[in-house]
């Protein structure tokens, strides 16, 4: 009998670019992979009727409709799907995404008895990518992410650009706990209203990126990285303030950013919709710093706080049978 065991990691991603065609960065932007938190999911074929899935409510329910997408395309059989490190959903940490390519990618190896290396391929099982490439070319690969969008249509992989994340550097995830962010039909709505930012707006982004954030990153100038990163967070988060409320989605998290800001810490930046946002550290005792600053609630919302490494390789894969193979989807 075939164990699969996936580990992946968790993906930020500062707000899409609603470009168009003729100016660019259609659904563009930039993001990047964590170390934590992670799914850790055990999969192995069983002989039962139905699947069995241990996990708490809400992700075994996500688990079941990703096994009907891959089931209207591969011919996978029953199997047992036991997830013992879960990514809290809709929080901006893209955990939908990572968990649908995870069990894509063990569904091939299930199926066809080889690795996935396809982003493509993966995203098409699982229903994702359906505007952003960042989660899915990060699943497989890892690092900081520039996704210079959709407006060619070509391979994820080729319109995607990678760096490596200095290893040093940490991120301190903040999140209110009870809190979620725009999802499902309300965030679909949003989007297929053809909303596009002014010209002069997606310039001023692809300049922030081309011209701040990817020589910080690959030059490893944290100072200046941090600085780039609040400023393109800012920038972006304008453009979705009327449809979340402000920059910054959640009103706990404005007051804490303010904060922090009076007390000399810079960077801080929405992932996606939030209400969850990073906090870039130079080092751990750097982020153990700014993690002891954050109260354990404000204004009686408690605050979930988290120290994660970056992630500069793929989701991990190992599947242990009568011939054991190991590797990365990298």
């Amino acid at each position: 009998m075939t164990r699969i065991e996936i580990v992946t990691g968790s993906r930020l991603h500062f707000g899409l670019i609603c470009g168009t065609q003729n100016t660019g960065w259609e659904f563009g932007g930039v993001g990047l992979m964590l170390r934590q938190p992670s799914w850790t999911i055990v999969l192995v074929p069983h002989n039962e009727v139905d699947d069995r899935i241990t996990a708490s409510a809400e992700t075994s329910g996500r688990v079941q409709k990703f096994l009907r997408q891959i089931r209207s395309t591969l011919p996978l059989k029953s199997v047992a799907v036991s997830i013992s490190e879960e990514i809290p959903f809709h929080t901006g940490l893209g955990s939908g995404t990572q968990l649908g390519l995870a069990l894509a990618a063990a569904a091939v190896l299930l199926t066809s008895s080889r690795p996935n290396h396809d982003p493509d391929e993966l995203a098409r099982l699982a229903h994702r990518a359906e505007r952003s490439a960042v989660g899915t070319v990060g699943f497989r690969e890892g690092g900081f992410l520039i996704d210079h969008g959709a407006s060619a249509n070509p391979p994820l992989r080729h319109r995607v650009d990678r760096l490596a994340i200095p290893e040093d550097w940490r991120f301190v995830l903040v999140r209110p706990v009870q809190a979620q962010g725009l999802c499902g039909d309300t965030e679909r709505d949003f989007f297929s209203q053809h909303i596009h930012m002014p010209k002069s707006l997606v310039g001023q982004l692809g300049e922030q990126i081309e011209h701040q954030l990817v020589p910080a990153v690959r030059d490893g100038r944290f100072d200046e990285f941090a600085s780039a990163l609040e400023a393109y967070g800012r920038t972006i988060g304008s453009f979705y303030a009327q449809e979340q409320g402000d920059v910054f989605a959640h009103p706990v998290i404005r007051r804490l950013v303010t904060d922090m800001q009076s007390s000399g810490i810079q960077g801080a930046a929405q992932s996606s919709w939030g209400p969850g946002i990073c906090i870039p550290a130079r080092s751990m005792s750097h982020a153990r710093m700014i993690s002891e600053m954050i109260p354990a609630s404000l204004e009686e919302t408690a605050l979930a706080v988290q120290i994660s490494e970056p992630l500069n390789v793929g989701a991990s894969l190992r599947s242990t049978s009568a011939e054991p193979s190991r590797g990365q989807l990298a």
